[in-house]
């Protein structure tokens, strides 16, 4: 007898896959914005010490972006050790949902990034 598998519902995954795999991929996330943010403190670092505010008013709001991105990824990674340490369905939901928030936070930092570094 086949089983079909391809329309399960939400929450099919098994929580001893889902969140070892959360931990990890927030993790190497958050390891990828410090990229993100030595990238805009360089950038920074290279302007003259008399540049206006405004001219590097976009570094700083990369660099806030990412920070914040960062310790998003950080919370997340705090949810799923917790998880592992004692599981229960609130962790693995709320682990779920912080790094969908995390990636979606990610893809901002980068794109804010490459607009201070690369546009300005």
């Amino acid at each position: 007898m086949t089983t079909v598998t391809a329309f399960r519902g939400l929450g099919y995954l098994e929580e001893v896959e889902a969140v070892p795999a959360i931990f990890g991929a927030a993790a190497g996330l958050a390891g990828l914005l410090l990229v993100f943010l030595g990238v805009s403190i360089s950038a920074f670092q290279s302007c003259a010490g008399d540049t206006p505010a405004a001219a590097t008013a976009g570094f700083r709001r990369a660099g806030a972006w990412i920070l914040g991105a960062f310790l998003l990824g950080l919370v997340t990674v705090a949810v799923s050790f917790a998880w592992l340490l004692s599981p229960h369905r609130a962790l693995r939901d709320l682990a779920a949902v912080l790094f969908a928030v995390e990636l979606a936070a990610t893809a901002s930092a980068a794109v804010t990034t490459a607009r201070a570094v690369l546009w300005r």
